[in-house]
């Protein structure tokens, strides 16, 4: 029978449980540490003595020999001071108890097998000189008696504790899909914090039904993936905690399939590299990213460490989306200098807030503009960066299409001038953040991107002190071109979400990934370069938006299907067919190989298309960047098949 003190449930909640156990403590002298220990000691005096009588006992059927109880005693008290020896050794007086697990078990394993083989030899060497104590029997099955009491003296508080933060009022009811680590780490989490909102009441089996009807941190194994909407009607579940952190896309969307069948909430526990450094698991909403079918990552840290460190780093574009992660990943990896230049002071601002509340390396601030060269010269010269990533770019294809000085100036100038300035100063590498709108391109956008990509090819050949190099890759995830963003807000609005071309793909691939590969490739460049990351396999726009209705709990949102925007493709390619991809080191970055020399006058050329551009001559412009890009322009269609 468990007898309640009331209110007590209501002191524990609060936190009082322990102030008043304290005071308790307090007031019969066991606050001290050293009373603690040594009361601990007497406590294992008693458990070796009992469990060497209990031995005895059992050695002779409760009928012990009046001569053996006489060498027993003094034996079995000079045996107590030894095994606490090796307690004390093993340093399990000085573990807290409500913590106690299987170190401290161990520790009291390796003490008591120390303390029987030393009396074990006292017991044969006393036997040659008189007579032996006690018999071997007695000794072994005393020590094993002692272990066990040993190990339960000290698992009994961590019980008692488990059970006490067991006894919560009222929260809310979680189901933990993930019988691994992680889940069983998350359980252990939920249960041991307080004010945590919810409750594990049970686990979804992952592994194909074989852990069904067992037990892991004595809660039940309910069923599997397939049950999900049956456990959360039975359960009164209020949350789905999704605990799969290493599991693939496929999997996690398969997850997702039978939690959107259910009312409950959906959170999921993200993959080590997000909370790693962190005491806790951090559980987060369940993301977009999460369902596309991208596998992790997988970077060297230390060759971009050997790669950053010490040195001077100057990041282009430094407040847009990949400008801004480039600058936080840099930041982590010890560069001497590092300077964001960008003529949008307030992104610089933020950007500049956000690394010093991270202890970041703090960064030297320029609010420029890459299209005036006598700024950026002025820069280079003062500084002297020894590394260069240039992420200043126009990049909205529709906008652009209708201001072509603009994104020429901006994409193909301000590329120049960098690269140019680059050279001049003799960086050791200038890495140049390009596009796949590049590949046969059907836009402004990408026709200058593809051109910015042969001037620094050109520069390569004319400032051979500096290594350069262009890295390729799809959409990103989050950016602020990226169609996430403008489909949240849209289903945030209550719909509709609007769909260019049901047909339409896209590579994607998160921020973070993206910017990972891209200084893993400026790594690895020895020489000029053009580099293509491994961005999986296309996803289709319209597949895109319906995840993001379901992961977002909307319902009733239309799907409007508007037509190619001009400049817009219906699919893109990382390569053109007269490029090869060739593996490099890293296995999601290749290095391209092209089938055609470049262009001896490159720079020239883009210097005459810049200087029409900033003028505002648009019909010279294009129809320089017509000439100059190979394949511009592609035309796709935009209509939409009338059956939809």
């Amino acid at each position: 029978m468990r007898f309640r003190i009331p209110g007590m449930r209501r002191l524990r909640s609060e936190g009082a449980t322990a102030s008043v156990l304290g005071r308790l403590r307090g007031s019969v002298g066991l606050s001290s540490p050293v009373v603690r220990r040594m009361a601990a000691m007497l406590v294992d005096v008693l458990i070796v003595l009992e469990s060497l009588v209990i031995a005895l006992l059992f050695r002779f059927d409760a009928q012990v020999p009046t001569n053996y109880w006489a060498s027993f005693w003094w034996f079995a008290v000079l045996s107590t001071p030894v095994f606490v020896a090796f307690l004390l050794e093993s340093g399990v007086y000085k573990n807290v108890s409500r913590y106690t697990g299987v170190y401290q078990g161990v520790r009291v394993a390796s003490a008591t097998a120390l303390a029987t083989g030393v009396l074990l030899i006292a017991n044969l060497g006393l036997e040659r000189l008189w007579a032996r104590p006690v018999p071997l029997s007695v000794l072994l099955v005393g020590s094993a008696l002692a272990y066990i009491q040993l190990v339960a003296v000290r698992l009994y508080p961590r019980v008692f504790y488990e059970r006490s933060l067991r006894e919560v009022g009222e929260r809310e009811r979680a189901l933990i899909v993930g019988t691994g680590e992680a889940g069983v780490a998350l359980a252990r989490q939920l249960w041991r914090t307080p004010d945590a909102e919810m409750k594990p009441v049970g686990f979804v089996d992952d592994t194909d039904g074989r852990l069904r009807g067992g037990q892991i941190e004595e809660m039940p194994v309910l069923g599997g993936i397939e049950d999900i909407e049956r456990l959360v009607d039975e359960q009164g579940i209020d949350q789905i905690l999704i605990a799969l952190p290493e599991a693939s896309s496929e999997e996690i969307d398969r997850v997702w399939r039978e939690c959107v069948k259910t009312e409950a909430e959906v959170k999921v526990v993200p993959k080590l590299t997000e909370f790693l450094g962190r005491a806790t698991v951090q559980l987060r909403e369940l993301q977009i990213q999460d369902l596309l079918g991208r596998q992790p990552v997988e970077i060297d840290l230390d060759t971009l460490a050997e790669f950053v460190n010490g040195k001077r780093v100057l990041v282009t574009g430094a407040g847009g989306s990949i400008g801004s992660e480039l600058s936080r990943q840099i930041s982590r990896l010890g560069p001497a200098q590092l300077v964001l230049l960008d003529r949008d002071e307030s992104a610089l601002h933020y950007l500049n807030e956000e690394l010093a509340r991270d202890g970041s390396t703090s960064a030297e601030l320029i609010v420029g503009d890459v299209t005036n060269m006598e700024k950026v010269r002025v820069l280079f010269t003062r500084l002297q960066p020894q590394l260069v990533f240039h992420a200043a770019a126009y990049k909205h294809v529709p906008l652009m299409e209708l201001h072509a000085s603009e994104a020429v100036y901006n994409n193909v100038g301000g590329t120049l001038n960098v690269a140019r300035a680059a050279g001049e100063s003799r960086a050791e590498k200038f890495i140049n953040v390009s596009t796949d709108k590049a590949v046969n391109p059907a836009s402004i956008m990408g026709a200058t991107k593809r051109l910015a990509e042969m001037t620094v090819r050109s520069a390569a050949d004319e400032y051979l002190e500096t290594l350069y190099a262009s890295v390729r890759f799809g959409n990103v995830l989050g950016s602020r071109g990226s169609v996430v963003p403008t489909f949240r807000r849209q289903i945030e609005a209550g719909g509709p979400v609007t769909v260019t071309h049901p047909e339409m793909t896209r590579y994607f691939m998160t921020i973070p990934e993206a910017v990972s590969l891209i200084l893993q490739a400026g790594a690895m460049a020895d020489s000029y370069g053009t580099y293509v990351l491994e961005m999986g396999r296309p996803v289709r726009i319209v597949d895109l938006a319906t995840k993001m209705i379901e992961v977002m709990g909307a319902k009733d949102i239309e799907i409007k299907f508007v037509g190619l925007r001009p400049g817009e493709k219906l699919h893109e390619m990382l390569s053109e067919e007269s490029e090869r991809r060739a593996a490099t080191a890293h296995s999601m970055v290749f290095r391209l190989l092209s089938k055609d020399p470049p262009s001896s006058d490159l720079l020239e050329v883009a210097e005459e298309i810049s200087f029409f551009a900033r003028a505002g001559d648009d019909e010279k412009v294009l129809g320089l960047l017509r000439r100059s890009v190979p394949n511009y322009p592609v035309v796709e269609s935009g209509s939409i098949p009338e059956a939809l």
